[in-house]
Parts: C-alpha cells; sequence; structure tokens
C-alpha cells in the first residue's frame, strides 16, 4: 500500500428514517450495509436514534434490551467485516431511574468498543411551536471523547452539540482530524443552520465533518427530522450531501494529507491567542 493510499480513510455514512420498532428499524441498517463493499471500508457512521425514533413511554424498553442487543450485533458486524462502526446513538440505561444517556459508540473493525461518548448539550426548545425537552429523560454527559480509526484519532458528539463550537475545540486540540455528528435535527432549524454550522466547525478547526442524519417524520410527535446528511472537508467544502427524503449510504474517501496541507499552508491552530 502507497503513503498515498495510507493516508485515506474510506467511509460510509448512512442516512435513514427511524420508526419506532427497532427491530424494522435495524433490519433496515441491516438492508443498507448489504449495499456496500464493507470489506473495502475503514468505518460506516450511522445517525443519532437510529435504532428507534419513539415516544418516551418506549425508552425502556430501548434501554432494556435493545441497548445490548444493538451493541452485540453491531460489534459481530465490524468483526466479521473488519470495519469500524459508529453507532450515532443509542439509549443508555442510567442509575437514576427513569433517566438515561444518549450514548454514542465507536466499535473497532476487531468488534471492541473503542469509545463512548455520552450527548453534553441536550435538546431543548421551542421553536416555531415545535416544544421538544430532551433533558426530561435524558442525562448529560461530562467527558470530551475521542477515539481511533486506523491511526487516525476522531472525535464524537451528537446533534445538538454542533452549536457548541467550543467542544469541537476541544476535540481538535486532544488531535481529532474527523469529528463526527450523528444528528437528527428538525426541518425548521437544520433549513435554516444545518450546513452553516457544520461548514463552520470543519473551517475554524480544519478537521473532516461527517454528520450521518435522519429524515422525515417523528413517528410519535410528529416533528419533521431535515435529513441532508453531509461529509465536509477542512476547507470547508462540500464533499457528499444525501437527500431529504430517503435512506442512502454516502460512500468516499477523506485524505488525512490534504487535511495537513491545509493546517501547514494556513497554521490557524498554531496561531490562536485566545485559550
Amino acid at each position: 500500500m502507497d503513503s498515498r493510499k495510507k493516508s485515506k480513510l474510506r467511509i460510509a455514512c448512512l442516512q435513514l428514517n427511524a420508526g419506532e420498532n427497532p427491530a424494522a428499524n435495524l433490519l433496515s441498517v441491516s438492508r443498507l450495509l448489504k449495499k456496500v463493499k464493507a470489506h473495502s471500508l475503514d468505518l460506516v457512521a450511522l445517525p443519532e436514534n437510529f435504532l428507534s425514533r419513539c415516544s418516551a413511554s418506549e425508552l425502556p424498553n430501548l434501554a432494556y434490551p435493545w441497548h445490548a442487543r444493538a451493541l452485540a450485533y453491531f460489534s459481530s458486524w465490524a468483526s466479521q467485516h473488519k470495519t469500524s462502526i459508529l453507532l450515532g446513538s443509542l439509549i443508555e440505561p442510567a442509575s437514576k431511574k427513569g433517566k438515561y444517556f444518549n450514548t454514542s459508540y465507536l466499535i473497532s473493525a476487531q468488534g471492541k468498543t473503542m469509545a463512548k461518548y455520552r450527548k453534553i448539550h441536550l435538546f431543548d426548545s421551542n421553536v416555531g411551536g415545535a416544544k421538544t425537552r430532551e433533558s426530561r429523560h435524558i442525562l448529560s454527559g461530562h467527558q470530551v471523547v475521542i477515539g481511533k480509526v486506523r491511526d487516525v484519532i476522531v472525535g464524537l458528539t451528537v446533534c445538538y452539540d454542533l452549536r457548541f463550537p467550543e467542544l469541537f475545540r476541544k476535540l481538535t486540540l486532544k488531535g481529532a482530524k474527523i469529528i463526527f455528528v450523528p444528528s437528527n435535527f428538525t426541518w425548521k432549524t437544520g433549513k435554516a443552520h444545518w450546513e452553516i454550522l457544520l461548514r463552520a466547525r470543519a473551517i475554524e478547526n480544519q478537521v473532516f465533518i461527517v454528520a450521518p442524519a435522519q429524515y422525515g417524520c417523528h413517528p410519535s410527535s410528529g416533528i419533521r427530522s431535515y435529513g441532508n446528511s453531509l461529509v465536509i472537508d477542512p476547507w470547508g467544502k462540500v464533499l457528499a450531501q444525501g437527500s431529504q427524503d430517503k435512506d442512502e449510504l454516502l460512500t468516499l474517501d477523506l485524505d488525512i494529507q490534504y487535511l495537513m496541507k491545509i493546517r501547514k499552508a494556513l497554521p490557524c491552530l498554531e496561531h490562536r491567542k485566545l485559550a
């Protein structure tokens, strides 16, 4: 393998419209994964809440037993296909009764949990009459988390974290060259801010941004998700974009050598004056 090939990571970014049935959603993900030659990939990234966009009453079912089932299933898949996989988020049981974490997992190509990130910033909003209060049932995480895919350091975030640039800067200073933003952005906020924020985070940190997203209407609330999964390069260029209304797999190469050239030509991270 030549040095140029070594500098590239081949990834697939998955977009879907998850309903309330975890088994049906798992089947949808499995069908999409069968469309790619998994052995040629370094990583597959799934969106936030890919296993279910359910009502609050169904959260216990997602935490017990589906949290463990999903981890076991995708760990086996990763090991079998020798491909890392980012589980955008699962509902993780918390010790506090009636509370959970919205947790992203990075599974290695050997089927081991490489990194685990609990969503820090929770989506409590009332935009255009669409009221959401994630903190009612979800607890905030507190750790800034990185992992590795091959020898490349990657950073983990989830959805609403996108609006908090300090998290992305901390991940970058920890060495991240790729930052994942698995999401379930609403239509209204997505149309106004989704691409702008993703490109801004990529440019200001000189990183690749990989943002697999949900589309379609939330089954219980009726709130529409924006779709438009995106992969952005460190110069802010859109490398790949999903649609607003269909399941998709975006497959492409991320050239780490190109990232290093940008950082060398425009060394913004070295020029910082404020902590």
